[in-house]
């Protein structure tokens, strides 16, 4: 009767030993699932202090108290964006290291940049930040006040080109510029620059006729200054930092609706990350977003938020931009270099 009384004591332990050993493995389990763990990374694809770097750097703040874990701000420029977007796409698609997205980076660069050996399928947009519209910026002295002025100038036969800088090849703002002339008929020449300050170096030294920019970081202080001139904002309304400078849409060209035109920022990751771990960077970002000192930031570049969307309308975002980006480039036969 007692050896059978320690036999039953005895398979009692072992249950319970076995059953604690299940729920300590299962506690394990869903400490390695945590996300995140460790520290989220988000790329910048441009130098400290523009304007991408001080939205993700006033994103910071609330990403890490949402996530809880440190946020780190990385900014690697060069190549377009494409040096950014690589380094993104070589780490896995777990979520922990991100990118201040743009379509410069993420879908013009492999279009445009022979050594930008991606697609820009491999991203996925998971929050949208703002949108930023883009400015008709000219030299001083330039005798044209408007875009339709300089386009009925570009029309004239035999008249000598007008020329138009670019921060770079297959930027956002070349494709813009020639679609513009393509559609328009309007006669204008490129000139391309490797980045935006010597750009607008040559724009204030009255080397180039005009260029399409948003209004952010130096051309800002340039046009405060009133070392340049903005003529036109690529927009259906007026921007507040601007509320002298026309939008597009109060001229005679308000039917061409190719002209309405703005740069968006987003956070962004590389494709295939598990929805779980998505919907906790959505939830993060969209709080970082709504913060004072998101919203301080983008009262200061002049521009709102964009409103909070889910993944799947981000996904259809992302797939109308892309497309719409590629049928321009195949449009002004943009080739790679």
């Amino acid at each position: 009767m007692q050896r059978r009384t320690f036999n039953a004591f005895g398979r009692l332990i072992a249950m319970n030993a076995a059953l604690l050993g299940i729920a300590t493995a299962a506690g394990a389990a869903a400490a390695a699932d945590a996300f995140p763990s460790k520290p989220v990374t988000m790329l910048v694809a441009f130098p400290p202090g523009g304007p991408a770097d001080v939205l993700a750097r006033a994103m910071q703040p609330e990403m890490a108290k949402a996530l809880g874990q440190p946020f780190i701000i990385e900014n690697l420029p060069g190549a377009g964006g494409a040096l950014a977007a690589q380094r993104l796409l070589s780490r896995p698609a777990d979520g922990y290291t991100l990118i201040m997205g743009s379509p410069n980076e993420a879908i013009l660069a492999p279009l445009s940049n022979a050594s930008a050996k991606y697609k820009p399928e491999e991203f996925a947009v998971l929050a949208p930040i703002s949108t930023h519209p883009l400015v008709v910026m000219a030299r001083n002295d330039l005798p044209y006040s408007s875009l339709e002025q300089v386009i009925a100038a570009g029309r004239k036969s035999g008249s000598q080109s007008l020329t138009f800088g670019s921060p770079g090849h297959g930027s956002m703002y070349h494709i813009v510029s020639e679609y513009i002339a393509q559609t328009t008929g309007a006669k204008l020449l490129h000139v391309p620059y490797k980045g935006a300050t010597p750009m607008m170096q040559d724009l204030v030294g009255q080397q180039i006729d005009i260029t399409i920019l948003p209004n952010l970081g130096a051309s800002t202080q340039l046009l405060e200054s009133h070392k340049i001139k903005a003529i036109d904002v690529l927009d259906t309304q007026r921007m507040p930092t601007l509320p002298g400078v026309p939008a597009i849409t109060e001229g005679k060209l308000a039917q061409k609706k190719e002209l309405v035109y703005a740069v968006w920022l987003a956070v962004m990751a590389k494709g295939g990350m598990p929805a779980d771990r998505a919907d906790v960077l959505l939830a993060a970002s969209q709080k970082a977003i709504a913060s004072p000192e998101m919203t301080k930031a983008l009262a200061l570049s002049g521009v709102e938020a964009m409103k909070p969307q889910s993944l799947a309308d981000s996904a259809k975002f992302y797939a109308n931009e892309t497309d719409k980006f590629r049928k321009m480039a195949r449009s002004i036969q943009l080739t790679p270099q």
